[in-house]
């Protein structure tokens, strides 16, 4: 008994000092915490739209490979044209406004929308049908309109492509898909689906893409 009384004193230092250090980390875990999120906002978002970028969006497909999906590429139509008679800060104002409009499109459908860089954009809808995919794509695409504008009134609309991604499908080709879905929705002036077999109608563009730069 003897041994049992000099020994509780040390218990009960011992479990105040870890209720001390616990209460102590708390502070630190949370800032932490914050740090770590602020980060993944930076490595998976777009910086000028808020919308995810290409590495949020794939991160996005993948966490989604258990359901089947389809994905949608928006492009902007003419918008170097727009950047050249109205200038930078007004095809920002285009991508930000295009971006909020994927971003309201997606949300009901649980699903995602992002920029893949430039004047790329794409939206993931996960359980969705084609019909309904198919009604996204034909509104991602109406024009926006700026009219308040010294350089004169401005509209920018898109062209869209769709692919169908069944569960497990790898991000690269679905990507591929609806890229080549895209070059057919350009020119047939309305959003095209992916059908097996589809290709690029002629060479693509020789411009380098947006979202294939390296630091994208």
């Amino acid at each position: 008994m003897h041994c049992v009384s000099v020994a509780l004193p040390w218990i009960g230092t011992l479990l105040v000092g870890a209720a001390v250090g616990r209460v102590t980390a708390t502070p630190l875990i949370r800032r932490l915490r914050a740090t770590v999120d602020r980060l993944n906002q930076l490595v998976l978002h777009d910086s000028l739209s808020g919308l995810l970028n290409r590495s949020g969006l794939e991160d996005a497909y993948l966490r989604s490979a258990g359901h089947d999906r389809y994905l949608i590429l928006v492009d902007l139509d003419a918008f170097k044209r727009a950047n050249d008679q109205h200038g930078h800060p007004v095809g920002d104002q285009v991508l930000s406004a295009f971006g909020r409009r994927l971003a309201e499109l997606a949300a009901p459908h649980g699903g995602w929308a992002g920029r893949l860089g430039g004047d790329e954009f794409a939206v993931i809808l996960p359980t969705v049908t084609g019909a309904t995919a198919t009604t996204v794509a034909v509104a991602a695409t109406a024009p926006v309109a700026i009219t308040d504008l010294p350089t004169g009134p401005l509209t920018v609309s898109g062209s869209a492509g769709l692919a169908f991604a069944p569960a497990g499908y790898p991000w690269t080709r679905a990507l591929t898909n609806a890229d080549i879905a895209l070059y057919h929705g350009k020119h047939a002036g309305t959003p095209i689906t992916y059908e097996p077999g589809m290709t690029y109608p002629r060479a693509p563009r020789t411009r380098r893409r947006a979202r294939d730069d390296a630091h994208q």
